[in-house]
């Protein structure tokens, strides 16, 4: 059985970097992605784009030894891969209170969310009946629906689809085959984020 090469990067201090210091970073990147930066209209959606590209870079240097700033291509449903290297595989997601970056030798996904409220319509918009009753009936609702739903995101990114299912049965087991689940719950920070990865 092949054992997989993966390694997962988070920035959960993104608020500690300065409006100077987030200017001088997405100064620092290829110009295309700066121009993705600069797409969103506030200091902290550029903040986290830039980062997310940073974080990146490190998990490729440290996971596979690439260096330098490697091209994006894209799939029909705008999921990126790297051009140069098609057997490497990332997932990016980022929040108000998280950044990361997720790399590996099988496909992933990786999605971070700071916790939600789990409001009513919203949940039974998005889970399955007995995933709607998990999260009511949970001591911290809040952070039951958090977790199902980053687990959600993360398989949808891992296929590279986006959220074109019913998000209902996205966890449902026949889906799920293959591919493995990691959820943490980093309270202290409001945050909880999975990857997921196919073995």
């Amino acid at each position: 059985m092949k054992s997989n090469k993966e390694l997962l990067c988070i920035n959960d201090h993104i608020a500690d970097l300065s409006e100077a210091q987030t200017e001088r970073l997405i100064a620092s990147l290829p110009e295309w992605r700066r121009e993705v930066a600069l797409r969103f209209k506030h200091l902290q959606g550029r903040r986290e784009c830039a980062i997310g590209y940073t974080e990146l870079l490190r998990g490729l240097r440290l996971c596979f030894g690439i260096g330098g700033m490697p091209a994006f291509a894209y799939n029909e449903h705008g999921k990126p891969s790297l051009k140069e290297y098609p057997g490497v595989h990332f997932s990016i997601s980022h929040c108000k209170e998280a950044v990361g970056c997720l790399v590996s030798d099988c496909p992933c996904g990786l999605d971070i969310e700071r916790i939600h409220k789990a409001k009513e319509d919203l949940v039974r918009h998005t889970m399955n009946p007995d995933e709607a009753e998990a999260i009511f009936s949970a001591p911290s609702p809040d952070v039951a629906f958090t977790r199902l739903w980053t687990q959600k995101e993360a398989v949808l990114k891992l296929a590279g689809t986006g959220i074109t299912d019913d998000l209902r049965h996205v966890l449902a087991p026949e889906r799920l085959q293959g591919i493995s689940l990691q959820t943490v719950e980093n309270l202290c920070r409001g945050y909880v984020f999975t990857i997921a990865v196919k073995s």
